[in-house]
């Protein structure tokens, strides 16, 4: 995610570190944000702890935190902490009982110097607030044991998907088409390809989040097999002068 209310803020060394139940990182593009991800489950955080973290914080010059996009348990956590909603996510589930269409695009390995393009089709096809930054990229490849990142066969990249897998849980991490391209088929290529690569690991179940209103992506997953479930993430935010 990157985002920047008063104008991007170059922060070449961004800050990492991970603290009391909480991996931390500044924006590398607006040094007044950071982002938030729970390593432990809410009932294992200390309210006194993470405060304690946010006022260190703040003491760098970081105005707002947003967390990543959590579950309804762990969102009651931080809310209690004061943090309030920015944006709600749909949380779909697909546990590959359905048939799997097989891809009408080919699709090939992204090594690391695919890198750059990636990120410039995520540039492309989220909002600002959304977007990777390379750190964030890493983060998405290394969130799982296991995880597999195909980009469109071809001249360059137009397209691509980051799966993940812990033990027989799937993850659909992240699912981008160049503006360009969307509607060619690529983008159902690559999330069949993700799904078909699951099920030979007998995963059992499947998870993707997108935006309440992206409609297309939304159509897409229920096409190829995924379901709305009820408790849907979010992502919160706190704000240092609040």
């Amino acid at each position: 995610m990157a985002s920047c209310g008063e104008g991007p803020v170059s922060t070449d060394q961004p800050l990492r570190w991970s603290s009391n139940g909480v991996g931390i990182r500044t924006s590398s593009e607006c040094g007044s944000e950071a982002y938030l991800r729970p390593t432990r489950p809410p009932e294992k955080l200390r309210p006194d702890a993470i405060k304690v973290t946010l006022r260190l914080l703040a003491q760098t010059g970081v105005k707002r935190v947003f967390t990543s996009a959590i579950r309804p348990q762990e969102q009651a956590f931080f809310r209690n902490i004061g943090f309030e909603l920015h944006e709600e996510l749909l949380l779909l589930s697909n546990d590959l009982s359905t048939h799997i269409p097989t891809p009408t695009r080919p699709t090939r390995r992204a090594p690391r110097s695919d890198w750059p393009q990636i990120l410039e089709i995520d540039t492309s096809a989220f909002p600002q607030f959304w977007r990777f930054d390379k750190v964030a990229l890493a983060e998405a490849i290394k969130a799982t044991p296991r995880s597999r990142v195909r980009v469109n066969t071809g001249p360059s990249p137009q397209g691509f998907a980051i799966t993940g897998r812990a033990g027989r849980q799937g993850f659909l991490q992240r699912l981008a088409v160049r503006p360009t391209h969307q509607g060619s088929g690529l983008g159902r290529s690559l999330v069949a390809d993700a799904l078909r690569w699951l099920q030979k690991r007998r995963v059992y179940e499947v998870l993707v989040n997108t935006q309440t209103q992206n409609l297309a992506a939304l159509e897409l997953y229920e096409s190829m097999g995924f379901t709305q479930r009820s408790d849907g993430l979010a992502v919160l935010r706190w704000d240092a002068e609040r």
